[in-house]
C-alpha cells in the first residue's frame, strides 16, 4: 500500500511539472501542444507556422508575442483570423478557422511536426536565416532576409537586409545589431546594446514525431533555418 501511494505522489509531481512549464496569461487556459504546419502560398512556395493547441479545442496561430504574455480574450476579439478551432483522430489533427474552413494535418504526411520548448541541455549556435519576399506584380520585386547569429550561450548579433526592385527604380536598406539572449521555455528575450529589450514567441522544430531538430526554431512566429 506504502508503494502504491508513493507511486501516485511521484505521477502527481511529474504532472505538476509539466503543466508548470505550459503556463499561459489565462490560468484557465491550459496548452496542449505546440506544433508547426507547411503552408504553400504566394509569394513563397512553401512555408512553416507554429500552432499551439488547448485543451478547450481551440488552436492559436503564433505570431510575434508570447504565449505566456498573450491576453486571450483581447486576442480572439482584435486577432480573430488567427484563431480557430481543433480535433484529433489518430496521428490525424483536423483544423477549422475562424472563417469555418477546415483542414486535415497529419504527423506522417509531412505536412504537421510537433514543436518544442528550450531547454538547457539544447544548444543554438550558428547563423540562421530567414527569407521572404517575391513577385507581387506589375514588375515589382521585394525581398527580405534577417539573419541571426547566436555566438554562445548568451551573445548573438542579428544583420537584415530588405529591398524592393521595380521597372525604374531599386530601394535597400541594411542594418546590423548585436547584443545579449536568455531563452526561457517558449519565449525569447533580445536584449540589444542599444538597450533595447524585445521579447518574442519561441519554439523549436522536430524530425519526425519526437526528435528535437535544431536546424529549424521559430521566433516571434516565423521560421528561421541553419544556414
Amino acid at each position: 500500500m506504502i508503494k502504491i501511494k508513493f507511486f501516485l505522489i511521484i505521477v502527481c509531481i511529474l504532472n505538476i511539472n509539466y503543466s508548470h512549464s505550459q503556463t499561459t496569461k489565462d490560468k484557465q487556459v491550459v496548452i496542449d501542444g505546440w506544433y508547426f504546419r507547411a503552408v504553400s502560398g504566394y509569394p513563397a512556395s512553401i512555408t512553416f507556422e507554429p500552432i499551439v493547441l488547448f485543451k478547450d479545442g481551440s488552436y492559436f496561430e503564433v505570431d510575434k508575442e508570447p504565449i505566456e504574455d498573450l491576453d486571450f480574450k483581447k486576442s480572439k476579439k482584435n486577432q480573430a483570423e488567427l484563431w480557430g478551432v481543433w480535433k484529433k483522430n489518430n496521428d490525424k489533427f483536423i483544423l477549422t478557422n475562424f472563417k469555418g474552413k477546415s483542414k486535415e494535418y497529419d504527423l506522417k504526411k509531412g505536412n504537421w511536426f510537433p514543436a518544442f520548448p528550450y531547454n538547457k541541455s539544447i544548444k543554438l549556435k550558428g547563423i540562421y536565416e530567414k527569407i521572404s519576399g517575391g513577385n507581387f506584380g506589375n514588375e515589382i520585386y521585394a525581398l527580405f532576409n534577417s539573419q541571426l547569429n547566436f555566438l554562445d550561450e548568451k551573445h548573438f548579433t542579428h544583420s537584415e537586409n530588405s529591398g524592393v526592385n521595380s521597372y525604374n527604380s531599386q530601394s535597400w536598406k541594411s542594418t546590423k545589431d548585436a547584443g545579449t539572449y536568455l531563452i526561457d521555455g517558449n519565449t525569447i528575450l533580445f536584449e540589444y546594446n542599444d538597450r533595447r529589450k524585445i521579447r518574442l514567441s519561441f519554439a523549436i522544430g522536430a524530425q519526425g514525431k519526437n526528435v528535437i531538430d535544431t536546424d529549424m526554431i521559430f521566433i516571434g512566429g516565423k521560421a528561421y533555418v541553419l544556414d
